[in-house]
């Protein structure tokens, strides 16, 4: 036999084996996967208090490893006082088996599954959802096991599952609205929900610590507050005021202050609660646009606090200034207001300027206030204009506070 025939059966010989090694690496490389997701479930399920996770370079987790005292601690993951850290060299294989298993788990689906089914699919969307909170077909597969019958102590435990992932994972929509599910089942069978409410208020508080300007921690928070008694309503009022104070650029608080004062007036006018009448709701909402005022002296340039004042002023408008238990009349009390926020303005221009050009945008902002307030009315727009005569007229007063915009005033005023 030549020389070329003994190359042939070789390499034919090699072809027959290929595909059995490959199967057999493959088959190895998804067992070292289902040993990883077997290992991150145990730690899961052996210490269900965990309420943080880090997902740490391999250098750093060695690091983590050298430190460590613990002798329980894994290759990979390292867990101690509640705090869970996983190395990044796993995640891709790790979240193939977890896909995988979860996958597999809800293969056959059912509204009622039994309760080995249900265990092991609230078992790996759990580490799913640690892996990738995105995902909604894991979120909706704990809804359908979480509906089948109520328990109190697995909505507990679907609330801690939120929040240790909002720990990474702060602005995450769809935990967000997974928490909103679990608070709403909880609210159709518990009778008192204030200290659950309590809870979630000192959650988004620290959410909002942790993400700066979290539109959707203060929206969840927005979103609580028709579970509220007046009480509570009137405690959020004011334990939420010291923190816009120290975050005075972040619309998000200011937001949330404007959705209580609107639910104080709702409770106030429709006498839901002996709490407050609408009287003493009116002298809050003053006192609201006081220390706004004092904001906006402080803190110059920042428009949240102008946006806030103009939600306030146009309420004080369309219902203060008709208040009938007032001694004044209607338009007396607007002469008032409208003296106030001109001897706002006019303070705003006289202000001297500084280095970083925020006394510049501050006379910007409140040009465009007044200019905002004069076309709520055009009885308003007339007082405005008489009041302007001390500073110069509006049209004046909005090319002193920003020339190169000269153009946009003259339109605006004319439309």
């Amino acid at each position: 036999m030549s020389l070329s025939y003994w190359f042939e059966e070789s390499r034919k010989q090699q072809d027959q084996e290929r595909p059995r090694m490959e199967s057999k690496e493959a088959a190895a490389a998804a067992q070292a996967e289902e040993d990883l997701l077997r290992d991150f479930e145990r730690i899961l399920h052996d210490d269900p208090l965990i309420d943080e996770v880090g997902f740490l370079h391999p250098t750093q987790f060695h690091s983590l490893l050298v430190d460590s005292t613990d002798k329980s601690t894994s290759q990979y993951f390292w867990c101690v006082d509640h705090k869970l850290a996983v190395s990044s060299s796993i995640l891709p294989d790790l979240y193939r088996a977890a896909r995988r298993a979860h996958s597999n788990a809800t293969l056959n689906p059912s509204s009622s599954p039994s309760a080995s089914d249900a265990a092991l699919i609230m078992t790996h969307s759990k580490a799913l959802l640690i892996l990738c909170a995105d995902l909604l077909t894991a979120w909706n597969s704990r809804k359908m096991v979480l509906s089948t019958n109520f328990n109190l102590s697995h909505l507990k435990d679907e609330l801690r599952l939120c929040a240790l992932i909002l720990s990474y994972s702060p602005k995450n929509e769809s935990t967000w609205s997974h928490r909103r599910w679990v608070i709403k089942n909880l609210a159709q069978h518990l009778q008192d929900m204030p200290e659950l409410i309590d809870k979630e208020s000192l959650l988004v508080k620290d959410m909002a610590e942790k993400s700066k300007m979290n539109y959707r921690a203060w929206r969840h928070r927005c979103w609580l507050i028709p579970y509220m008694k007046t009480k509570q309503v009137l405690d959020e009022l004011n334990k939420s005021k010291k923190w816009a104070e120290l975050h005075v650029a972040d619309n998000c608080s200011f937001h949330y202050r404007r959705s209580l004062l609107l639910a104080l007036l709702d409770g106030a006018a429709n006498r839901e609660d002996s709490l407050i009448c609408q009287s003493e709701a009116y002298l809050m909402w003053k006192e609201e646009l006081r220390w706004n005022e004092t904001l906006i002296r402080r803190y110059q340039g920042r428009e949240s606090l102008w946006n806030h004042r103009r939600f306030l002023s146009q309420w004080w408008v369309q219902h203060l200034l008709s208040c009938e238990e007032t001694s004044l009349s209607n338009e007396s009390l607007a002469d008032l207001f409208l003296s106030q926020e001109i001897h706002l303005l006019s303070d705003c221009l006289g202000a001297p300027g500084d280095e970083f050009g925020e006394t510049r945008v501050q006379v910007e902002l409140a040009a465009l206030y007044i200019l905002w307030i004069s076309e709520q009315d055009a009885a308003v727009k007339g007082k405005v204009e008489e009041r302007l005569k001390s500073v110069g007229s509006l049209k004046e007063v909005l090319a002193r506070a920003c020339p190169e915009k000269s153009r946009l005033w003259t339109h605006l005023l004319h439309c």
